[in-house]
């Protein structure tokens, strides 16, 4: 049995770019979407909505809001990651309120409820992850 050395003379990052060469595979689909902002414009009274990306295990839908539009308590039935692209908005959770803005990612447990507010024009991805069939 071999074992991995844990001298400080260790290079662990090519280490793991090592790894990564024998654990990948040459086989595979990478989708590049671009022009994720702006996609859709917000409607009167709730947020516009577009999806960006569908397949067996995740959806990615990007929602654009205007100053001071919410989309009030509701929940997924899956895991789903948040990503702010531009903007801001109040994320209000069961416990607590987060101010989410670019460069930041919420991940949320499947069913728990929250609330969206834009305290200005927004744009945010909700992926969802789904479960493999």
């Amino acid at each position: 049995m071999s074992q991995t050395p844990t001298s400080p003379d260790r290079d662990a990052a090519a280490e793991d770019r090592e790894h990564g060469r024998r654990a990948g595979t040459d086989e595979g689909t990478a989708t590049h979407h671009t022009d994720v902002i702006g996609r859709v414009e917000p409607a009167d009274k709730r947020p516009g909505a577009s999806i960006i990306h569908e397949d067996e295990t995740t959806k990615i839908v990007a929602f654009e809001f205007d100053t001071g539009q919410e989309w009030p308590d509701h929940a997924a039935f899956h895991p789903v990651l948040i990503q702010v692209l531009r903007g801001r908005v109040d994320f209000g959770l069961p416990d607590r309120t987060i101010c989410l803005q670019p460069g930041e990612i919420l991940h949320l447990t499947p069913k728990l409820r929250h609330r969206v507010t834009a305290l200005e024009p927004t744009t945010l991805t909700v992926t969802m992850l789904l479960p493999r069939s």
